[in-house]
């Protein structure tokens, strides 16, 4: 997929490449955003870094996207682990702490559930959060999504566990899935 998808207000998901390393390694190392990664506590090097965009790009299973308003470089979003028999897939996204709280995730969110829908014919996307993320909770459902359940103690990070919600939503058209 080589087109980026624009959204209707002002965002555009433009697919990863390689191109877009010192964007992501403007938020990677930021401790604001570490904390809700279970499996990057460390620092990461920008080779480190490369590598892992790469198995992005050329994965099979993932969708991965960059966010920009305009020129402005937002985060990142994509539809991991899809598994194509079931046609569902994971949601995950981050928006730079310095664009946090302008309404992008919302709206790079809707431009991502349009792109799984329209493009990839997905039935379902599921996600995961932190139980005592009420703010992104309350975006999720305004966006459609429903409570599937709790896991219990499932990140790990530093020495605290956290419980995980889970939430999904189905494709509103589903004979197109």
């Amino acid at each position: 997929m080589t087109r980026s998808i624009d959204s209707p207000m002002t965002l555009r998901l433009a697919p990863l490449t390689m191109d877009h390393l010192d964007h992501v390694m403007s938020w990677v190392n930021d401790h604001e955003v570490l904390h809700y990664f279970a499996n990057r506590q460390a620092s990461i090097t920008r080779d480190e870094e490369a590598r892992y965009l790469q198995g992005l790009i050329t994965s099979k299973t993932d969708r991965a996207y960059s966010i920009f308003s305009g020129d402005d470089y937002i985060g990142q979003c994509s539809i991991n682990q899809i598994y194509w028999p079931a046609k569902n897939g994971r949601l995950f996204i981050v928006i730079r702490p310095q664009a946090q709280g302008q309404g992008h995730g919302s709206e790079a969110v809707s431009a991502l559930l349009d792109l799984a829908w329209r493009e990839l014919h997905l039935h379902k996307i599921w996600l995961i959060v932190r139980r005592e993320n009420r703010n992104a909770q309350a975006m999720y459902l305004k966006l459609g999504f429903d409570f599937e359940g709790v896991l219990l103690d499932e990140y790990r990070v530093g020495n605290t566990y956290f419980d995980m919600v889970r939430m999904a939503i189905r494709n509103p058209n589903p004979d197109v899935a």
